[in-house]
């Protein structure tokens, strides 16, 4: 009997686990069909044809939440966007076909995510640009043994004015060691799939309007 009855405990076990592993596939996969109860906050997109909102399961508890976008003209239109565990941010590029959301999951790290529009809200998850910044920092820096920080953070910034290209922040510092990196900027593109630290070129090329005309150049945070 009792055999019997840990074999049951057992089944139970295994069927929540399968239950709850189904769940988390289900929203990375952006399958859902309804946002969590509680809403926290919302943005909208450059061109304001999209609106970002952000869900809990918890009033005041922002944590373990799931992205949306909203269509402005049709307020009954959405998709699933990502869940996180901690907080998030998302910056579109000017002309909305690319948007990098800004994962914070925990208090050692941040990454960077790059999605691409499929169709209307749809988008579909790219890369994360962590490894390329921290790789493409080694790579230019090589005078130096870079160590691999115990906290490390990689954020995406801004976009450029063409949507080309998206600018990347990344830093980082240990626990038990004086070695730190100091906000380090880069660029990715998104045409090219490369990194470079043209900064100039791509990001003070449209800065100055004689004509008092600005190009869409603001900080989307």
């Amino acid at each position: 009997m009792r055999k019997k009855i840990k074999v049951i405990h057992i089944y139970i076990i295994i069927t929540v686990y399968i239950l709850l592993n189904i769940h988390s596939i289900h929203q990375c996969n952006g399958d859902n069909n309804t946002p969590m109860k509680y809403l926290h906050q919302e943005y909208k997109s450059p061109l304001g044809d999209i609106i970002v909102k952000h869900f809990s399961d918890y009033e005041k508890d922002v944590m373990n939440s799931e992205v949306w976008l909203y269509s402005v003209a049709d307020p009954s239109k959405k998709a699933f966007l990502y869940s996180y565990l901690i907080s998030a941010r998302i910056i579109f590029s000017h002309d909305e076909k690319w948007l990098v959301l800004n994962n914070r999951y925990g208090s050692d790290g941040n990454e960077a995510i790059l999605f691409k529009q499929v169709k209307g809200l749809k988008y579909e998850l790219i890369t994360s640009l962590d490894d390329l910044a921290w790789d493409f920092f080694k790579k230019t820096n090589r005078q130096y043994k870079i160590p691999i920080f115990d906290h490390s953070y990689t954020y995406a910034v801004q976009w450029s004015s063409d949507s080309r290209s998206v600018m990347l922040k990344t830093f980082g510092h240990d626990d038990l060691s004086p070695k730190t990196l100091e906000p380090w900027y880069c660029i990715y593109d998104v045409t090219t799939g490369k990194m470079s630290l043209d900064l100039n070129r791509v990001f003070n090329r449209d800065t100055y309007h004689p004509d008092g005309k600005a190009t869409g150049r603001e900080l989307y945070y």
